[in-house]
């Protein structure tokens, strides 16, 4: 035999193969189970399959090319590549392509490998480096994030991480990349995805929750999603395209065993794919982004505070228990111009003061944030930062103080920092639950100030447990009786008449 077959890039005898045997490159791609994307790059020469799984590919396609003949086309093929017509046996043939491919592959890595790998060689003296149990792994990843970041006008992360498999100091590190990621976002464009799920350890329920919730809600402006891809096992994968592949494997204990960092371009495409390709049939997006104008002009707002079974987490005191006069001033004055949302806002004072506070809600208020609104007036109307004046902010905290003592259907207890570790965060998460419907607050910056829509089922329902561990579980937490809950507040308001001359 002649073997031409090897003198062709890779990618052109790829090419070749499948126009001589009538098939198309989806259905290669079904046959070895990837994306059509990865035969596309192979095709046109701009990645090559890892050595890892090179013997498979060309053992597979070899195989599919040669069941795909006809007699007319095999003879074609025969005489293209001129191999001699004594291979008549389809399973030699299959060999001789075989073959053919690797050597073909190994042919063409060598020619390409200076330009394939030309951003990996030399920026620095690794392309994949492995650290046993490394302490310093955060220095690494940091020093290689930083390194490639800066020679990028883009940054296109996906995160594969299960929160609830992961012990305090990594789980925290990766709910705190975003503060990262937002701060090169000024000269960056930056996209970012993670993967998780919720199996694992329910001991953290809480403090997983939180930090997912934070992960949702801090930044809102950045292109940040999370998704539920029912990941389930206690691995870090991070890969930013065209970079650095970064993982980490877990002791079940949480101990860190190794971490893996490669810089090969093949390796980093291939992870990129594969992880884009399971969010995209497998993962739900946790929540969907409302802005506050379209929340009430499309209904949403009202249709929550219609539901049953409401329970509000306030990490930032807002438009909820104000008197009926001063939510429609204050209304007039954040969005006056706009006489069809004034006529939204009406119904919803409306139905606030006469159906919602006479139904049985629970509400869970953080103590500082109350406290801080007492003494600045800063508060968040529908998620619109607005300063009220002290006269105005006592209206409302005078109306607070009467729903606590008149309404019984309404139990309200105060979340005191200090005491609970998990809640212990400069920013604090709002949430609305009720049956059917579940928002959240994002912190407003940067003039987004976006609701979470909850869409994901299963976060739904984590999102309604971790709030009935907190009411029920830690109550020695929490300030729960009326009589100290309405002290605290007495005394702030006298400690802010004091500090603006009103006592003298």
């Amino acid at each position: 035999m002649v073997n031409r077959l090897k003198n062709i890039a890779f990618g052109q005898l790829l090419e070749k193969l499948l126009y001589l045997s009538n098939q198309k490159k989806s259905t290669l791609a079904k046959e070895l189970g990837y994306d059509i994307s990865y035969i596309s790059k192979w095709i046109n020469g701009r990645n090559l399959p890892t050595q890892k799984s090179i013997s498979s590919i060309c053992k597979i396609t070899s195989e599919f090319i040669v069941k795909s003949l006809n007699s007319t086309s095999k003879q074609e093929l025969k005489h293209y590549f001129e191999i001699e017509v004594e291979v008549k046996d389809d399973t030699v043939l299959a060999q001789y392509i075989e073959r053919s491919l690797k050597e073909s592959y190994m042919v063409t890595a060598q020619k390409s490998s200076s330009n394939i790998y030309k951003n990996t060689h030399s920026e620095d003296n690794y392309n994949s480096m492995m650290h046993i149990n490394p302490r310093l792994r955060k220095q690494y990843l940091a020093k290689d994030a930083i390194l490639h970041i800066s020679k990028s006008s883009k940054l296109d992360l996906i995160l594969s991480a299960n929160l609830y498999r992961l012990n305090g100091n990594d789980k925290v590190s990766i709910s705190e990349m975003k503060t990262a990621l937002y701060s090169i976002q000024k000269d960056k464009e930056v996209k970012a995805r993670v993967l998780t799920g919720f199996e694992g350890n329910q001991n953290d329920k809480v403090l997983n929750t939180l930090l997912i919730i934070d992960m949702i809600t801090t930044y809102p402006n950045l292109d940040f999603e999370v998704y539920n891809c029912n990941v389930d096992n206690s691995n870090i994968l991070a890969v930013i395209k065209d970079r650095i592949f970064h993982s980490a494997i877990f002791a079940s204990n949480g101990q860190c065993l190794f971490t893996n960092m490669s810089k090969e371009k093949a390796i980093i495409d291939e992870v990129y794919y594969s992880l884009e390709e399971i969010l995209k049939n497998q993962g739900k997006l946790l929540v969907e982004k409302e802005t506050p104008l379209d929340l009430l002009k499309n209904k949403t707002y009202i249709q929550y505070i219609m539901g049953q079974d409401l329970k509000w987490v306030l990490g930032v005191m807002n438009e909820f228990f104000m008197p009926s006069d001063l939510f429609i001033e204050i209304a007039e004055d954040v969005f006056g111009n706009d006489k069809e949302l004034l006529q939204e806002l009406r119904q919803i004072n409306a139905f606030l003061q006469n159906v919602t506070y006479q139904s049985n809600i629970k509400v869970l208020i953080y103590e500082a944030k109350l406290m801080k609104y007492i003494s600045t007036g800063e508060i968040t109307f529908f998620n619109k930062p607005v300063k009220l004046t002290l006269e105005q902010m006592e209206r409302h905290i005078k109306n607070i103080e009467k729903i606590i003592k008149e309404h019984e259907n309404i139990e309200i207890k105060l979340i005191e920092n200090s005491s609970i570790e998990e809640f212990d965060s400069g920013l604090s998460p709002s949430m609305y639950l009720s049956k059917n419907l579940k928002l959240i607050k994002t912190h407003p910056m940067d003039g987004v100030n976006d609701y979470a829509i909850i869409k994901d089922n299963e976060f739904k329902k984590i999102c309604d447990e971790v709030f009935d561990i907190v009411w029920s579980e830690k109550e020695n937490m929490l300030v729960s009786e009326k009589e100290e809950i309405l002290e605290k507040i007495s005394k702030a308001l006298v400690y802010t008449r004091i500090i603006n001359g009103e006592i003298n």
